[in-house]
């Protein structure tokens, strides 16, 4: 039988890989309507480096920068659900389990803020 926490887990999961395929699938329509070209030669993908890009482009409805959100999403869905899984384990008051998720959570931070750097 599932508990509350597993069911809040897969739709975590669930709804963050479904919301960011849709994104992805969005922004390649957008993207191929505006330049069909684009299905037979390789173009400059543009300069999406940076988030504020990102938001940007996804303002102006630029397909590259809708699917690169799409994909950021994707990254995020599990971390989120490491960030999801501490919330349980404080609620249900497992503090093994909150030290361990979280210096998973610190970690995967670390990570980001390191690749970040060294782009």
């Amino acid at each position: 039988m599932k508990t509350w926490a597993d069911i809040a887990v897969s739709t975590l999961l669930r709804t963050g890989v479904l919301l960011s395929v849709g994104i992805i699938a969005v922004g390649m329509v957008i993207t191929f309507v505006h330049h069909p070209n684009y299905f037979s030669s390789q173009p400059a993908m543009g300069n999406l480096n940076k988030v504020g890009e990102v938001i940007a482009g996804v303002r102006r409805g630029s397909g590259q920068a809708i699917m690169t959100a799409g994909l950021l999403l994707l990254i995020a869905t599990p971390v989120a659900r490491v960030a999801l899984s501490i919330v349980i384990f404080v609620i249900e008051r497992d503090r093994l389990y909150v030290a361990i998720t979280a210096a998973v959570f610190v970690i995967l931070m670390i990570a980001f803020a390191v690749g970040r750097a060294a782009a």
